[in-house]
């Protein structure tokens, strides 16, 4: 009868607020979970297909929620209305099962996805929760290298490319009296630089001694000294002319431990996890039986053609 069921899951809300406190006080005898007894926990509350949902599946999917949400479902009307939720999960589960999307390829990987996360769930992540790192090992660790999170002065520029110096030096004085937007605009439609010409000529933040752009851009960008200026001259390299405008800067910065201490302790936090993996699938390498073909991999052939080249 429905009104037995949702009277017994009534009486079960209200053993979840009081169940610590109750077993707190008795602590000798083992209480029945959500206060309901082995019999009331195994009453079908309903079916759908070959599943069914009992009181006490109903109790622990409660027990699961927020002392908020277990609130909401203190009266009879929204308990109903969660065992109607549940009926409707069911049946979706029951129709997918039916059309076989169980075996279809994409939930077999989620499947599979979910099973790894619960793994490292339990043989990684929990374990290093319970082995929390210390402030005395985040202190090694910034004295070991204190210039580690420093960052080093960095600047922004565009630019623009052009074969021709006669044509390059008309672009420059164009360039000297446009803004940003101005300047973006020349490059787009000026530069002969394939690479960042869609991009309005933009070579992104770089500090004085990268790779790239080329050193001479590197110095024209450095020594100009306020933000959508143009460097005067043309700067030759790449045999071209450059016309530079900077775009950005970022000043130098020097961490103190207090500054420090956060990002080490995440880089620390990922070491320990990155070290768990490793450890965890080299055991798992010596009790599996694994084998590896590595020469059959030359068999695989990809299609970069059409793929941009990454720096």
């Amino acid at each position: 009868m429905v009104w037995k069921h949702t009277a017994i899951i009534a009486l079960a809300l209200v053993a979840l607020a009081c169940e610590k406190k109750s077993e707190e006080a008795s602590s000798d005898a083992e209480l029945p979970k959500h206060g309901l007894s082995e019999e009331q926990a195994n009453e079908v509350l309903a079916k759908v297909g070959d599943r069914t949902i009992t009181v006490g599946e109903v109790a622990d999917r409660l027990a699961s929620q927020s002392p908020y949400l277990q609130a909401r479902f203190d009266s009879p009307e929204r308990r109903k209305e969660f065992l109607d939720n549940l009926v409707r999960y069911e049946l979706l589960v029951y129709e997918a099962k039916r059309r076989g999307y169980e075996n279809d390829p994409e939930v077999v990987s989620a499947r599979r996805n979910i099973m790894i996360q619960e793994l490292i769930k339990q043989e990684v992540d929990q374990p290093l929760e319970d082995n929390e790192i210390t402030d005395a090992e985040v202190q090694a660790s910034y004295d070991a290298n204190p210039t580690e999170f420093d960052r080093e002065a960095q600047v922004r520029a565009s630019h623009i490319f052009i074969k021709d110096r006669a044509k390059a030096a008309r672009v420059l004085k164009a360039a000297k009296e446009a803004d940003r937007a101005g300047f973006t605009k020349l490059a787009r439609e000026e530069s002969e630089d394939e690479e960042t010409r869609a991009d309005g000529g933009d070579l992104r933040f770089f500090t004085a001694n990268a790779e790239k752009p080329t050193a001479a851009l590197r110095k024209a960008a450095f020594s100009i000294d306020r933000v959508g200026s143009v460097y005067p001259e043309l700067v030759a390299a790449d045999g071209g002319y450059h016309i530079v405008m900077l775009t950005g800067k970022r000043a130098e910065l020097k961490r103190t431990y207090e500054q420090a201490k956060r990002a080490i302790r995440h880089k620390l936090s990922r070491e320990r996890k990155e070290a768990a993996m490793k450890a965890l699938t080299e055991r798992l390498r010596k009790e599996v039986a694994v084998e590896v073909d590595y020469a059959a991999l030359e068999q695989v052939k990809v299609d970069v053609s059409d793929t941009p080249a990454i720096d």
